[in-house]
């Protein structure tokens, strides 16, 4: 039997939803980019600045200095 905490705890879950709209030209329209969502996307699509901006950088790289 499970506790009333334990069920607070399971509905408290945090739900990552990306809403993503590919129109007939081949433009994608994204609404609440999540990370997990936009590390995909860059796998598909790696020279995207906007999608590659909102994917963060090792943090091995995070003190060079940028080209």
């Amino acid at each position: 039997m499970k506790t009333n905490q334990a069920k607070n705890l399971e509905t408290n879950e945090l739900v990552l939803t990306t809403e993503l709209l590919i129109l007939p030209d081949g433009q994608i329209l994204v609404h609440n980019l999540t990370q997990p969502f936009a590390e995909l996307l860059k796998e598909l699509n790696p020279d995207c600045e906007q999608i590659s901006s909102r994917v963060p950088r090792p943090a091995s790289l995070t003190n060079e200095f940028p080209n």
